[in-house]
């Protein structure tokens, strides 16, 4: 049961003018767990930051987003700082998200870490679907524990389509505990971080810096079977990923880039 006595769905929806008179999109905010705030909204646009309301995640909490971006306009998502789940004392939490762009439409999501601490277990489900000619650009980063810890158990399922089609179906289990699956899986790493392009395939990424120790090897990429690509990279601190960079060119690639 959650720990709060009501569960309430935090909902971002920028939706086009329903008045008929041509003008600018209409904004659709409501809080929950995390209650998002306007940074900047222009005609077809709008830039909002999620901002957490209380201390979470403890156990039996649910926290429940629901984003929707309308025809033809771009909603860019930033999170004010991570997500830290808490010593559970036995009982489990919920991270659910779904995202929904319509047709010529973009959501920009550079999440901040999801951080498992020890005895936390968390479930996050992440439902994505994207409309022919919509785009999503994604960053997604998990962490086992704080500094010093080995962190909790983490179940996260992934579900992307596009054009009603699948994109990407995962689910990875890591887990800090004996009997998780974090050993096996992350090895002496401890962050998850994943950047993904939906509706349009990304250039080639650009050459790795020599002098930047962080990028030392490129971060494997991986082709989705409809237009888009997943780059992702095991690290042991959130700060040596070198994802930054594919962050960095798929985002200038997002502006200029027709849709397939």
């Amino acid at each position: 049961m959650p720990t709060r006595t009501e569960v309430r769905t935090a909902r971002i929806a920028l939706l086009p003018d329903d008045t008929g008179r041509g003008g600018r999109a209409r904004l659709e905010l409501r809080g929950g767990l995390v209650t998002p705030r306007v940074v900047h909204q222009g005609a077809a646009s709008a830039e909002v930051a999620l901002i957490a309301t209380t201390a979470t995640l403890l156990g039996g909490d649910e926290l429940r987003l629901s984003v929707e971006v309308g025809p033809g306009l771009r909603l860019d998502l930033r999170d004010v700082a991570g997500t830290v789940a808490y010593h559970g004392r036995g009982r489990e939490c919920l991270v659910a998200v779904s995202l929904t762009v319509h047709p010529g439409a973009v959501l920009v999501w550079a999440g901040a870490p999801l951080v498992v601490c020890d005895g936390a277990r968390v479930v996050r489900t992440l439902d994505v679907d994207v409309t022919d000619t919509g785009r999503l650009l994604l960053r997604d980063r998990v962490a086992l524990g704080r500094s010093g810890q080995v962190g909790g158990d983490l179940t996260c399922r992934t579900t992307m389509t596009y054009a009603a089609r699948p994109a990407l179906v995962e689910e990875l289990t890591l887990g800090g505990s004996p009997g998780g699956g974090g050993a096996g899986v992350l090895g002496d790493a401890r962050v998850v971080d994943s950047v993904t392009a939906l509706g349009w395939r990304p250039a080639p990424r650009p050459a790795l810096h020599a002098t930047d120790p962080s990028t030392t090897s490129q971060p494997p990429l991986f082709t989705l079977h409809e237009p888009g690509a997943l780059a992702r990279q095991l690290v042991t601190d959130a700060h040596d990923s070198a994802l930054r960079h594919t962050w960095q060119a798929w985002s200038g690639q997002l502006e200029t880039t027709a849709n397939p």
